[in-house]
C-alpha cells in the first residue's frame, strides 16, 4: 500500500524523481567536509525560523507589553529561556557560518563562471542577515535594545537623498514608539526572512544545477553520490552546531 500511495505522488507531482535526483547527485572526487557549509547555513536559517515563530506567539508588540512578553518566555514559558537563548546564538552563528562559507567560495574559487552567480546571491545574505540581527535587538525593547537601535537609525538618517525617508519608514514617524517597535518586527519576523529564504533557495538551486565543485585534478578518489556519504557529513555538522548553540545557551 505504501508503495502504491508513493507511486500515485510521484506519478502527480514528480516529487519521488526530484527527491532521487536530490539525493543521488555526482560528487566528483567523492564526499569532502568543506561541502557542509551550504547545508548548515540552510539549517541554521531554518532554526532561526522555528524557533522565532514560537516567540512570536509569547510576543507581544507594544512599547507597554514587549519587556514584559519577553520576560516571561524568559522566566515562566516552559523552554521560553532554551527557545530565546538558541534564536540569540543562532542568529550570530547565521552570521559566523555565512562568512565561512563566503571565504570558502573565494578560496576555491566560485567566483568563477558559471558560478558567479551563485557567489553574488551569498553576497547578497550577508546585508541582509545583519539587518535581520539589527532589527531584532529593538524587540526586547529594553535599554539595550533601545539605543542600539538608535545607532543604525541614526546612520541611516544621514544617509544622502533617500536617507531621511528610510528613516521615517522605519521609525513610523518622526521619534522611536510603538510604531518603530511593530516595523521592525515586521522587517524582522516578515520581509527579510522571505527574502533570505528567496536568496537561499536560489542559492540551492543553481548549486544544484551547476553541481558540486570538480575535484583536484591529483584527486585519485572515485566519484560518490550525495546520499549516504555527504548527506551523513552534513547531518553530523549540523549536529555539532546544535551542541555547540545549546552550550552557549546552558
Amino acid at each position: 500500500m505504501i508503495k502504491r500511495v508513493l507511486a500515485w505522488v510521484d506519478e502527480r507531482t514528480g516529487l519521488g524523481r526530484f527527491a532521487e535526483a536530490f539525493l543521488f547527485q555526482n560528487i566528483p572526487g567523492g564526499s569532502r567536509w568543506r561541502y557542509v557549509w551550504g547545508a548548515l547555513l540552510l539549517y541554521v536559517f531554518l532554526l532561526q525560523a522555528v524557533t522565532g515563530f514560537f516567540l512570536w506567539t509569547a510576543y507581544s508588540p507594544s512599547t507597554q507589553t514587549a519587556w514584559e512578553s519577553i520576560h516571561y518566555v524568559q522566566h515562566e514559558m516552559t523552554g521560553g529561556w532554551v527557545l530565546r537563548g538558541l534564536h540569540h546564538f543562532g542568529a550570530q552563528a547565521f552570521i559566523v557560518v555565512l562568512v565561512l562559507h563566503l571565504l570558502q567560495m573565494v578560496i576555491y574559487g566560485v567566483y568563477r563562471a558559471p558560478r558567479e552567480v551563485n557567489f553574488w546571491l551569498v553576497l547578497v545574505l550577508l546585508p541582509l542577515a545583519i539587518a535581520m540581527s539589527t532589527t531584532g535587538w529593538l524587540l526586547p525593547y529594553d535599554q539595550h535594545g533601545f539605543w542600539a537601535s538608535r545607532v543604525p537609525i541614526g546612520i541611516m538618517g544621514v544617509t544622502p537623498v533617500l536617507g531621511p525617508l528610510l528613516q521615517k519608514i522605519a521609525m513610523g514617524g518622526s521619534s522611536f514608539g510603538h510604531h518603530t517597535l511593530t516595523h521592525f518586527l515586521a522587517l524582522h519576523a516578515g520581509l527579510l526572512p522571505l527574502c533570505v529564504a528567496l536568496v537561499l533557495g536560489a542559492h540551492y538551486y543553481l548549486t544544484r544545477r551547476h553541481g558540486f565543485a570538480d575535484a583536484p585534478k591529483d584527486c585519485a578518489c572515485p566519484d560518490e553520490k550525495y546520499f549516504p556519504a555527504q548527506f551523513l557529513k552534513d547531518s553530523a555538522a549540523c549536529l555539532a552546531v546544535l551542541v555547540v548553540l545549546l552550550g552557549f545557551v546552558l
